[in-house]
Parts: structure tokens; C-alpha cells; sequence
């Protein structure tokens, strides 16, 4: 015989602090807690794990996480309410994204823009300061290709651990997808959110 609590659609912290009342109401017999979506259920579980209570197993049935403890004590001066490690922080910009979205650099010459984007990408590698991430789109995706003279020097950046996220419309209207030698294909949605979460966005 178990306690069930649904937690189901339910904002943060709202997840734990049921489980909370239910840990102090159950009395030590075991939980079943219904939560809706990973996070509610990896917060439920940082939580029983602070709290001493023992998760029994945890299934995922239709998309919804029944996470099933043992039997329990609590320890009477034991504070339940440690907010600050249930709910994660809001997200916060960080790091630095190039965005490419021609295959030069500068306007003027096409030859000497050409010249340039492949100096600077491939003096990115030996900078001090690294992107996080750099976007490819429109003809910036045919850097990434193979036999680009960038393509050896953008995958020494991904070994180093920089994100290439290649537009795969822009690889399909060019007809390179099957080319592709550097990055991943991505889409606008992954290449939006991207930017916007990071602290600055350096366009190309």
C-alpha cells in the first residue's frame, strides 16, 4: 500500500513541495508520485534524495514518470524546503556565437572576401578567447562542405568542443547536404534559440 500523489502539470516548485507534504502526511509508508515531464521528475528525485527517502524505481509510461520510494523515516530537525537546489536557476545568456551567413568576409572583392573568411576561420582555433557555437547559413554553409579549404580547420574546432550548427535548408537548396564535412545539420529553430541564448552574437 502506497500514498499516490499527482503532481502532474504542475509548475515549479509546486512538483516538490506536494511530495513534501505527502512525505510528511504518508508517515513513513512508501510514495508513488506521478509527475508529467523529466525536469518535474528529476527535481522530485533530487529532493527524496536530499530528504533520505529511497527511490524504489522510477517508470515512464505515455510520457509520464511514476517514481515509487520505500518505506521511510524522517529525521525530525531535517529542513524539506531547500528551494534553491529543487528548481534550477533561470537560464542566463552565455558564451559567444559567430554567425556566418555568406561564404566571405567583406564586401568589395569576392576573391579577397574569400582569402579572408579562410584566414579567419582558421585563426579562430589558436585564439585565447573561444565561441561557443558558430551558425552557418545561406552560403556560409559551403564552408562546412568537403574539399572547402575551411572544412579542416572547422573540424580541429569541434574537436576542441565548439558547436557547428549548419542550416539543413540552406545545405538542401544548394544541394550539399550529402557533402557535408564539418558541424551538424541543424535547423532555424536550434540556430534561433542559439542566439538568443547567447551573452553575444558576432555576425559575419
Amino acid at each position: 500500500m502506497c500514498m499516490k500523489v499527482d503532481v502532474r502539470g504542475l509548475p515549479c516548485p509546486q512538483p516538490v513541495i506536494k511530495t513534501k507534504e505527502a512525505l510528511e502526511n504518508a508517515k513513513g509508508e512508501p510514495l508513488l508520485v506521478i509527475a508529467s515531464n523529466e525536469e518535474s521528475t528529476e527535481n522530485i528525485k533530487r529532493f527524496l534524495n536530499y530528504s533520505g527517502v529511497q527511490i524504489d524505481k522510477i517508470e515512464e509510461e505515455n510520457g509520464e514518470f511514476y517514481i515509487y520510494t520505500k518505506e521511510y523515516s524522517l529525521t525530525p530537525d531535517k529542513d524539506l524546503e531547500p528551494q534553491a537546489s529543487i528548481c534550477p536557476p533561470p537560464q542566463t545568456r552565455t558564451g559567444t556565437t559567430i554567425f556566418i551567413n555568406k561564404d566571405r568576409l567583406g564586401h568589395g572583392s569576392d576573391e579577397l572576401g574569400k582569402t579572408l573568411i579562410n584566414a579567419f576561420i582558421a585563426t579562430i582555433k589558436d585564439l585565447s578567447v573561444q565561441p561557443r557555437t558558430i551558425c552557418f547559413m545561406n552560403t556560409g554553409v559551403k564552408l562546412t562542405i568537403e574539399g572547402a579549404e575551411t572544412q579542416p580547420y572547422l573540424r580541429e574546432l569541434e574537436e576542441k568542443g565548439i558547436e557547428l550548427l549548419v542550416c539543413g535548408t540552406c545545405l538542401g537548396y544548394f544541394n550539399l547536404k550529402e557533402k557535408l564535412g564539418a558541424g551538424k545539420i541543424s535547423n532555424m529553430y536550434d540556430i534561433s534559440e542559439t542566439m538568443l541564448k547567447s551573452s553575444k552574437v558576432i555576425t559575419i
